[in-house]
């Protein structure tokens, strides 16, 4: 009987290949995480200057003054009257020129003019981003801008 050449993978390619599939599946898990939390830093931006609009559309709607809040201590905001909202652990908020109603507890107050008091609202992002949400003093307009990213 003649010894006949194997038709198969050495141990040594089956390996490699093992290595290989390793290598990419980490690569793609690496490239879908990091996509799912841009995408909840996108809601939280979101979230955030919807509810800073919906301050200024009820003092409109409503003819008084109405205030949106940020607890610093609680990592919180809200519309006055409203439910609070977390903000989450990776962001620091900071503000210049917005006033604070109490030690820790900072607000932006809409008119039914439609002006607002005013001032900046910094988020920044554990991973250096940083986005600046600057609301007028005389018109009320809210603008996001992304200062670094």
């Amino acid at each position: 009987m003649k010894g006949g050449s194997s038709r198969g993978f050495t141990l040594i390619e089956l390996l490699v290949v093992l290595v290989l599939i390793g290598i990419f599946s980490s690569l793609v898990f690496v490239s879908v995480a990091g996509g799912i939390l841009r995408s909840e830093e996108r809601r939280f931006v979101q979230s955030f200057t919807q509810t800073l609009v919906r301050a200024k559309s009820a003092s409109l709607g409503r003819g008084e003054a109405v205030r949106f809040f940020i607890d610093g201590e609680s990592r919180t905001f809200c519309v006055e009257g409203r439910k609070w909202q977390n903000i989450p652990e990776s962001i620091k908020v900071e503000g210049e020129g917005v006033g604070e109603v109490e030690p820790g507890v900072h607000a932006v107050t809409f008119y039914p003019d439609g002006s607002s008091s005013g001032g900046e609202i910094d988020l920044k992002w554990e991973g250096g981003r940083l986005d600046r949400i600057v609301i007028d003093r005389f018109l009320g307009l809210i603008r996001m801008e992304r200062i670094l990213s």
